[in-house]
């Protein structure tokens, strides 16, 4: 790792590199702790958001769901706090230390009650503008800083505070340089996305829903899936940035950065200072046996193996890396061959797994030893022999048992309040008596063009204007797809309507101006909730019966 010079502020582009040359090396078991809390998160939040916006129960389902996204967001924090960690310890060369539960279930507490206020404070701040820097500082440092020695939340939140105003200058170009990286990255996903579905029909052959009508893509969860994806790219990043900064701004006074630099000198100096002595040693101890007048041959023997062992691992230690700048530069001497992206990328993830199994193993050695403690007298304390496990065996079924029925009830209930929902809609009150016109699922074809125009007027006679309008809209898609003009389906809008009608239409300008006509005036009613009047009524009846002749005059 590049060293900056003691005692002065990092540059903001070279912190930046330093983080990603830190995130490429040596930090594989980092990264899955890091993506372990944040990929539920992420996908938890994406489905409450798809769920929120296109589920029609959504209201009776919201508040089960927030609470969910809200324990995947105490989750995501608590092992962002240790990816945190494990940067710290591997830029001070130190082992990270194992995990209590004590200590990550108070890390839960004090990081879920502070970046609750984040929440709140972020967007305020982003609107204000000029405090955002600090206020984002602050709530990366959060993260950064909670180690073994904060028990508390207000020492957490001072010392996150003192790091936040450190170096103004520097956290708002750090700031800049992340947002022109995130902005390339999510203008990257998007391209990607965008361009997926026609590279799979011009390869493959393969149509979707996509590649019939491309404006489906650009909606709110299209955006969201962009939004989570970026995060997960950039964030690693960022964090690894503001645990350099804090490292750098503790080392102010603490000097761990002049540490961290002599550690690998000294090491070398000590290996070195070892080998010297040996070579000093060790010849005199020689000649001392040497003037022995009662040394024996089988003594002789074993001093000249030492001194032969000794050499060789002297030539064995001074052939290491660290000791590479002592040797002469041999130009017929070629490096050793690097395994390609693909083997480096599947050992990269072998030993991410391998890492992170060990310290998953000692934690359960720590539950089960937690559990003995607290049920002395009961089964658990037969593991002590090593004999029996039933009892352990008997309850984690147990437990597993009863969160398997309680995922069952919790579906089956939900299934059954969105099938009462379904047939309340189904069986409610219909004015029309076979149809109901509010409803947003139906299409032109559920019904013929004359029935649609029957409706029409019906409801023209009992004065419901806004139920007649619909059903006249319906009748002149129904007009159009009778005619081959539109090809109907659930999924389009009447703005896919209109894109149609103009690629098979083209010729007919009267005919698209009509129905462009009919679609804005029908839109700006019904879902612009504006008061609809019998004039408007019987004007668009007209238009109806204008598009139905121009399309049998061209039939």
């Amino acid at each position: 790792m590049n060293r900056k010079k003691a005692g002065s502020e990092p540059k903001a582009l070279a912190l930046v590199e330093q983080a990603v040359h830190l995130l490429r090396h040596n930090s594989g078991h980092a990264l899955a702790e890091y993506y372990l809390g944040s990929l539920p998160f992420v996908l938890a939040l994406l489905y409450f958001w798809s769920d929120m916006s296109r589920d029609p129960m959504a209201a009776w389902f919201c508040g089960p769901s927030s609470a969910g996204v809200a324990l995947a967001f105490i989750w995501m924090k608590l092992w962002q706090a240790r990816f945190c960690r494990h940067l710290r310890c591997r830029i001070q060369d130190e082992a990270p230390e194992l995990w209590s539960f004590k200590r990550m279930f108070s890390t839960s507490v004090r990081q879920s009650f502070l970046h609750a206020f984040g929440i709140l404070a972020l967007p305020v701040a982003a609107l204000v503008v000029f405090p955002f820097g600090w206020v984002y500082a602050f709530f990366q440092n959060l993260s950064v800083l909670d180690d073994p020695q904060t028990q508390a939340v207000i020492p957490l939140a001072r010392v996150a505070k003192q790091q936040a105003v450190l170096w103004p200058g520097q956290n708002h170009l750090i700031l800049t340089i992340m947002s022109f990286f995130g902005l390339f990255v999510f203008l990257n996903l998007a391209l990607g996305i965008l361009a997926m579905p026609y590279l799979l029909k011009w390869l493959f052959g393969i149509e979707t829903v996509f590649t019939l009508s491309g404006m489906r893509l650009l909606n709110t969860t299209f955006l969201a899936v962009l939004w989570g994806l970026t995060y997960l790219c950039t964030d690693p990043i960022i964090k690894t940035v503001y645990v350099l900064r804090c490292f750098y701004g503790r080392s102010r006074l603490t000097g761990d950065d002049i540490r961290s630099a002599l550690r690998p000198f000294l090491q070398a100096g000590i290996s070195v200072l070892l080998v010297s002595v040996c070579l000093i040693c060790s010849p005199a101890w020689v000649a001392a046996q040497e003037t022995g007048e009662t040394i024996s041959r089988s003594a002789v023997t074993d001093n000249q193996d030492f001194t032969i062992r000794l050499d060789d691992t002297i030539a064995s230690v001074l052939q290491e890396r660290r000791f590479a700048w002592r040797l002469p530069r041999r130009p017929d001497l070629e490096p050793e061959a690097e395994p390609g992206w693909i083997a480096g990328t599947i050992q990269w993830i072998a030993d991410g797994i391998r890492s992170l199994a060990r310290p998953v193993g000692r934690w359960i050695e720590a539950f089960i030893d937690w559990l003995k403690e607290k049920m002395p007298d009961s089964r658990f304390s037969r593991l002590d022999d090593g004999r029996d496990y039933r009892g352990l065996i008997r309850w984690i079924f147990y437990a597993l048992g009863f969160g398997l029925a309680l995922l069952l009830v919790y579906w089956l209930v939900r299934w059954l309040i969105r099938n009462r929902a379904t047939a309340q809609i189904e069986t409610g009150p219909e004015e029309s008596g076979r149809i109901d016109l509010a409803d947003e699922s139906i299409t032109a074809q559920d019904l013929p063009l004359d029935q649609w125009v029957a409706m029409a007027r019906d409801m023209l006679i009992r004065n419901d204007f806004r139920r007649a309008l619909r059903a006249l809209s319906l009748s002149v898609l129904a007009e159009l797809a009778d005619r081959q003009r539109v090809t109907i389906a659930r999924y389009k809008s009447n703005l896919d309507y209109a894109h149609e009608l103009s690629r098979r239409a083209h010729a007919e300008p009267e005919l698209l101006d009509a129905f462009q006509w009919c679609v804005r005036v029908f839109e700006h009613a019904w879902y612009g909730m504006h008061p609809v009047s019998r004039l408007q009524v019987e004007d668009f009846m007209n238009q109806q019966q204008r598009i139905a002749d121009l399309v049998q005059r061209t039939a």
